[in-house]
Parts: C-alpha cells; structure tokens; sequence
C-alpha cells in the first residue's frame, strides 16, 4: 500500500468524472464506425493512434528514460486485458447493441471487479452488502436485455460480448493494483503497443488488407478514439489506481452511461428506452452496494 493517503473526496471524484467521462464517449464513436469498417482493423487502428500520442508525450516531456525490460510483463498482460481484448469485443458488440444500453452493461464492471478481488485481494473482499449489490446489479443487466435474452436476438449478443470486454477490464484492474505497477510511462506505452500490433496482426488474415481503406473521417474518428478516448484517461486510471482503492477507481462505471447516451443521442439520436434506463439504475444502484463502504 502506498505510504501517501488514499484519495477521497473532491480529489477523487474529479478524476473519476474525467476518465468516466472520456471512456463513456468512446461507446458512441466506436458505433459510429463499427459498420464501416472490420473490428479487427478498428481495434488495430486505435491501439496505434493511443500508442502514438503516449509516445510523443513521452518523448515531449522526457519521461522515456529507464530500462524497459522490467515493464514486459505489465505491458503485456495490460494490453491483452485493457487493451486489444476489450477493444475487439466492444466493436463486434456495438454493431449489434446501442451506445447507451452497452455503456449501462459495462457499468457493471465494477461488480467484476469486486467479484474478482473477493478471491484474489483479501483486504478488499466485499462483505454481504458486497454479495447483496452483485446479486442486484447482474440483475440489472438481466432487465437491460430485456425480452430479446430469452430468444437469443442481436442485443443479448451484444450485451455478452459487453460484459465479457467488462470482464478482461476487471482483470486488468485487480492486476494492475496487486501488481503495484503505478502509472510507468513505459507500462502505458508498452500496453498500447501491445494492443495495437496484437490486432494489427489479427487483423490481416481476418480482414484484409483492404479493412484499412476508408474514407478520412472514419479516421478522424480513430483517432479521437485512440488519442482523447483512451490513452488520455487510461493513463490517469493507472495514476489513479496507485493512489486509491481498487472499487473506488472502477467506479467510473458510475460516470460512463450518461456520457454514453448523451453523446450518442447527439451523434446517432439514440435513446434509451424505458426497459434500458429501468435497469441500468438497478445496475448502478447493485454497483453503488457492492463498492460503497459501510
């Protein structure tokens, strides 16, 4: 545990709001483009947009400095789980499933997350408050696919695949505060790098060549995906993590869904029915259970 006071407060929530704020605008973008182009060559694409901006920063600033060998393993294990994982996963689901009800799903990351540290951090294992707001918020997700689980349709594909991109997320989350890895410069870069050539090469004998051949736009869009929507809060997450607990800072789950659906009403005009809203507040309210101290 790190010798300086955990965050709390004003201090917390400010970054919370930040790095919630830019994740929970990336839901709408990536649908815009998901039909346009592969997930394999769209994953691809931002990993090395995000892998460019970290390291022009870096190089910027002078932060490069230091042996790089000891941050493989982080980086590796970070760019599978934070990185070209979740990233290939979110773009299959949002082909099939809106911006709002896939951020509503991923929300309940934090409920993984408190899942996940009950087996593998004893000194924040959830208690039967934790158990009670698990219980609730799968719940929630249950209600927020709706009908359509039961005959297996699009959405309750996609809200899966939601949930399992939550799922690598929580993984990378318990590891990167057990691990004690901090925000090393060398970690987020090597962790885009990872992503981005991970599905770089995934995507060529799945997508071809000809994936990348798109018009200007798309790319704008990539690229404030992989420069304002994930290598700017993913490197204040993991200074966050370093100065937190692990369920306070996967509780920007909380500040996601009204992103989500705000951008993408403006972007897509899609909004969120009754059913999503209904169970997205069970959602939130099983997270606000599972994580809230007593």
């Amino acid at each position: 545990m790190p010798s300086t006071a955990l965050l709390s407060g004003p201090a917390l929530w400010w970054r919370l709001l930040v790095i919630g704020g830019l994740w929970g605008s990336s839901f709408p973008l990536l649908r815009m483009i998901a039909a346009e182009m592969s997930p394999f060559a769209l994953a691809a694409v931002r990993g090395g947009f995000a892998a460019l901006a970290v390291l022009a920063f870096l190089a910027a600033s002078g932060q490069l400095r230091g042996p790089l060998r000891r941050y493989w393993l982080p980086a590796l294990v970070l760019g599978t789980c934070n990185g070209w994982a979740p990233n290939l996963l979110t773009a299959f689901a949002l082909g099939h499933i809106q911006a709002a009800p896939a951020a509503l799903i991923h929300a309940g990351t934090p409920l993984l997350v408190a899942l996940i540290a009950f087996v593998v951090l004893r000194e924040e294992r959830p208690g039967l408050r934790g158990a009670a707001g698990l219980l609730l918020g799968f719940c929630g997700i249950a209600v927020i696919l709706g009908p359509d689980a039961l005959a297996g349709g699009a959405s309750f594909t996609g809200g899966l695949l939601i949930l399992l991109a939550g799922l690598f997320y929580a993984m990378g989350t318990v590891y990167a505060r057990k691990a004690r890895i901090g925000g090393a410069p060398q970690i987020v870069l090597g962790q885009q790098v990872v992503a981005g050539l991970v599905a770089g090469g995934l995507s060529l004998p799945f997508g071809g060549a000809e994936s990348y051949i798109q018009p200007g736009w798309i790319y704008g869009v990539l690229a404030l995906l992989g420069i304002v929507t994930s290598a700017l809060p993913l490197t204040m997450f993991l200074r966050l993590l370093a100065r937190s607990r692990v369920t306070d800072a996967s509780m920007v789950g909380y500040i996601q869904p009204p992103f989500a659906a705000g951008v993408g009403a403006l972007l897509l005009g899609e909004w969120p029915s009754p059913l999503v809203l209904m169970g997205g507040t069970i959602v939130l309210a099983g997270v606000w259970l599972a994580t809230s101290r007593r």
